[in-house]
């Protein structure tokens, strides 16, 4: 393995994971300011609309001109974005706040994927399964640190500042981009002009691809109704912008160190003790035994905690599970599954559900969604793997 090239992969998912913590929290207190936490699901379902028309884009990018430029073009037109929509929301243009949060469900999706996807393609599956966790530790460590510049940036220059402040590090994984060797799979669409989601070319391909997209439905669904609960006892429980934003870097700080944890002690031990199905047996039940204990209340600290533990799990130990069932793919048939599951599939399911929660809203409803969901996931685990073993053992 070229220690060098993974020393900049790490150091552009640093960048990535320390750039997110200034953005969500700033374009989500203008959005809060502007509109309300009642109105994200609205804002999710721009998102998604946003997020077809970017992995369009994003598709033939990467087919004519290769994963470097793709992401470079990725990064800086999201600087540019955020950018205009804070100086149009500054000038008095309420909609300015809702492409800012809107987008951030977009760039966020784009820098982690491609990035991720890159990192899939370079790494030989025992070389993966080694460093992945030091990989996304990396990661974590960086939104730990981007947390707590959050707050603190927050409380002395405001929310605006924050916001700006976080375009420089949206741009420099871009730079460090330009340093990552050119590898097959991420420039072979260069050559041949073939499309990644074309190289899902066979029917029980494309079935294991979509049981791989349903999981990812699944916890989108189940973490995006955490998060809507959250943000409305949030709102709330506090009142003043600068607050909210430096509450809000201060739970990304805690999410990450959590995901820190879990990525470097409890990852490992469940990958080399239980395995990969087991761990994707863990998640799920792991989120209903957060429901029986009543994590999910009209409480703040407690739905801050139910809300940190999904992210962090999400972020860590099922991001770590979901990457290596793309790992048999052949690279470009990588790019066409996390194109389809990661970018499109990731974002739909939420729009879905934030169309849902537009109109149910009650505890009783969204504490009933949550369990049908993750019942359904643990069903789906097993034919994921059922699936998993006709082709690739």
């Amino acid at each position: 393995m070229n220690r060098r090239n993974f020393l900049v992969l790490s150091i552009g998912y640093f960048f990535i994971l320390f750039n997110y913590p200034l953005v969500r929290a700033a374009s989500t207190t203008f959005f809060v300011e502007a509109y309300g936490a009642k109105a994200s699901p609205q804002g999710w379902l721009v998102a998604v609309l946003m997020l077809i028309v970017a992995v369009a884009s994003s598709n033939r990018l990467q087919a004519r001109l290769g994963f470097h430029r793709t992401f470079i073009i990725v990064s800086c037109f999201s600087a540019m974005i955020f950018t205009l929509s804070y100086w149009a929301y500054q000038q008095g243009f309420k909609p300015g706040a809702f492409v800012l949060f809107s987008w951030k469900e977009v760039y966020i999706v784009l820098q982690i994927h491609l990035f991720l996807a890159y990192a899939n393609s370079w790494l030989k599956r025992e070389e993966f399964l080694r460093w992945i966790g030091p990989l996304g530790a990396m990661g974590s460590f960086g939104g730990v640190l981007g947390g707590l510049l959050t707050a603190w940036f927050a409380r002395k220059w405001g929310t605006g500042a924050t916001l700006l402040l976080g375009q420089v590090f949206v741009f420099l994984p871009a730079v460090l981009a330009l340093g990552l060797e050119k590898i097959a799979g991420t420039q072979a669409t260069q050559k041949t002009g073939e499309s990644p989601l074309k190289s899902i070319n066979t029917p029980a391909l494309r079935r294991y691809v979509a049981s791989v997209a349903a999981m990812v439905a699944l916890t989108q669904i189940v973490i995006n109704i955490a998060d809507f609960q959250f943000s409305l006892v949030f709102e709330a429980a506090i009142r003043d912008a600068s607050e909210r934003t430096a509450y809000l870097g201060n739970l990304y700080t805690a999410t990450n160190a959590l995901t820190l944890v879990l990525q470097l002690a409890v990852l490992p031990l469940l990958l080399k003790y239980v395995g990969e199905r087991m761990l994707h047996f863990f998640i799920p039940l792991s989120y209903l035994l957060c429901l029986a204990l009543g994590l999910n209340g009209g409480v703040l600290l407690a739905s801050a905690i139910f809300y940190t533990y999904l992210k962090a799990s999400d972020y860590s130990l099922f991001s770590a599970g979901k990457e290596l069932l793309y790992h048999p793919l052949a690279p470009l048939q990588k790019y066409g599954a996390k194109y389809l599951t990661d970018m499109f599939v990731y974002r739909a399911s939420k729009a879905g559900i934030a169309a849902v929660l537009i109109y149910f809203q009650s505890p009783g409803m969204l504490i009933g969604m949550m369990v049908t969901a993750l019942v359904l996931w643990l069903v789906l685990v097993v034919f994921t793997f059922s699936q998993y073993r006709r082709l690739f053992t």
